[in-house]
């Protein structure tokens, strides 16, 4: 009897030491009225685990900041591409002469001159190449007598193309750039992805911990129910002199104990709760939030089949964006690495220009000195009729073709880059198989992880139902005086326990079912979840 009453007087002295104010202060006042209460009466709302996940997308922080990444790569990629845009440039200049005639009449002569020029030049993509269309004009006015216009119209048209044939030639600066900003873009996305998986199994791991404390509560509150019910029981066989005082306390001791455990799991299920809110809720979880979720989704255990390891890895190496990511690098390092190779070569550039010009005037008023010939101009007009020299047979034309050679002498800045580029490609390979391993190795323990979980609940349930089986034959012997209180109480701790088992084993069998999935990388696909809407900002 010593040996039964000993670990029921220490329960009870550790339950009288916790209520015990400490000495020299008043007793803490109740907190029924707070938010954080365990018993505080506030507002319940219904929630399956989809709903549970969609809000918490929405509303998770980490998503709202990450979110803005790959717009911000997006107008990067985009911007790359305004090398290419055509340039105009375009100049203005008038300027006025005044200079001494001495060999000729011994007189001052003014001329004044108004030109004007524009251009419009634009880089090819992918070949590298320029494009540009020169128009150039001007009307000069003087009387000087040797010029035989004044005033004279002038007006010039060049088409010129410029071409690398090494260095350059594709992978320039401009084409490069557009590459890596391509991918830079492409692997936001997929490093966004990779966030709102993470989150997402953080949603179902909070959501099945509210389903397993809050059944733990249920748990807890029947523990209580049953062990008040035989405290009763065992005082009325007390005054009919049936049992002593010691098993009346012993009842006491296990109500005591039970009221503390439900103490217990009811803060617990409070602190799930708000890990549930704020996982669903953002920065809607307020110091005073007065809200609740109430689990409609039932963690019922569903047999698991056999789990073919290889397809598993060959679902991942496709669908995790981690590696998608990964192999972005790979190409920037390609890319990389042509541009690197490329810029080692020597310059050497093509040029070719074509040029139309026209001249009209008027005859210069200002006679020519005694002795020159008279030379009037057969066509005399203004500055609209330069453009029809452009079509004339036999007009004035000028075509120019000439190269440009550049050669570093030792280059060594353009073998070093190569030399470093290859260095950072065989790093980002080498990144890649140790990604490839770290999956294969977290498949493996996702899947053996789902098995064991399996393999839980079912050991779990048959510890139960014995469990149960063992209490109603021990209550079966002491309605028949062939048992104590003391041995009912510990059945049915024995009974609670498992039953709390059975909780934890549901609880870890769903989130490694989402684990596997979050391994393999259709956790998003198999939760309706479509990260293009995700990411798309208000």
């Amino acid at each position: 009897m010593h040996s039964r009453i000993a670990p029921i007087l220490a329960s009870a002295m550790a339950l009288a030491w916790v209520a015990a104010p400490v000495h020299g202060q008043a007793p803490s006042r109740p907190i029924a009225a707070s938010p954080l209460a365990p018993n505080t009466s506030i507002h319940t709302r219904p929630l399956d685990l989809s709903e549970a996940i969609s809000l918490g997308v929405q509303n998770n922080l980490g998503v709202e900041v990450n979110r803005y990444s790959p717009y911000i790569a997006q107008y990067e990629s985009e911007a790359a591409w305004g090398a290419y845009n055509p340039l105009f440039e375009g100049e203005i200049v008038y300027g006025e002469q005044t200079e001494q005639n001495a060999l000729i009449t011994n007189a001052p002569s003014e001329s004044d001159q108004f030109n004007g020029a524009a251009a419009i030049s634009a880089l090819v993509p992918y070949w590298g190449g320029m494009l540009s269309v020169d128009f150039d004009a001007g009307r000069s006015h003087t009387d000087f007598p040797l010029e035989r216009l004044s005033p004279k119209y002038d007006s010039g048209l060049t088409l010129g193309v410029t071409a690398p044939l090494l260095r350059g030639l594709i992978w320039n600066e401009p084409w490069t750039q557009v590459k890596l900003s391509r991918l830079g873009y492409e692997a936001q996305i997929d490093d966004f992805t990779t966030l709102v998986m993470d989150i997402v199994l953080a949603i179902i791991s909070d959501y099945w911990v509210l389903v397993a404390d809050q059944e733990k509560v249920r748990v807890a509150e029947k523990s209580l129910e049953s062990n008040q019910a035989l405290h009763e029981q065992t005082k009325v066989q007390y005054e009919v002199g049936v049992v002593s005082k010691v098993e009346v306390i012993q009842a006491e001791a296990g109500v005591a104990n039970s009221e503390f455990n439900l103490i217990l799991a009811r803060n617990e299920y409070r602190n799930s709760q708000d890990r549930l809110i704020a996982s669903v809720l953002g920065n809607r979880l307020q110091a005073d939030t007065a809200l609740q979720f109430q689990p409609t989704d039932n963690p019922a255990y569903t047999r698991v089949g056999t789990i073919d390891l290889n397809d598993a890895v060959k679902t991942a190496f496709a669908r995790r964006p981690e590696l998608a990511s990964a192999r972005k690098q790979v190409q920037q390092g390609e890319v990389a690495l042509k541009f690197a190779k490329n810029q080692r070569l020597p310059r050497f550039d093509v040029s070719v220009r074509y040029r139309t010009l026209g001249t009209t005037g008027q005859d210069n008023p200002t006679p020519p000195p005694p002795g020159f010939p008279d030379d009037p101009l057969e066509n005399i007009g203004g500055f609209g009729d330069t453009f029809d020299y452009y079509y004339r047979q036999g007009g004035p034309r000028e075509l120019t073709a000439f190269g440009v050679i550049s050669i570093p002498l030792g280059n060594t800045t353009g073998r070093k880059n190569v030399s470093r580029a290859k260095i950072q490609l065989r790093q980002a390979g080498s990144l890649i198989t140790q990604l490839e391993q770290d999956i294969i190795v977290s498949v493996r323990r996702a899947a053996r992880g789902l098995l064991a979980s399996a393999q839980g609940v079912e050991a779990a349930e048959r510890r139960r139902i014995a469990a149960a089986e063992q209490l109603r034959a021990e209550q079966i012997r002491l309605e028949h005086g062939e048992s104590t209180p003391f041995d009912v109480l510990q059945r049915e701790r024995d009974l609670v326990d498992a039953e709390s088992q059975k909780i934890s084993a549901l609880q870890a069998f769903r989130v490694s079912q989402a684990a596997l999935q979050r391994e393999e990388g259709t956790i998003l696909s198999d939760r309706n979840v479509v990260i293009d809407q995700v990411r798309k900002l208000d």
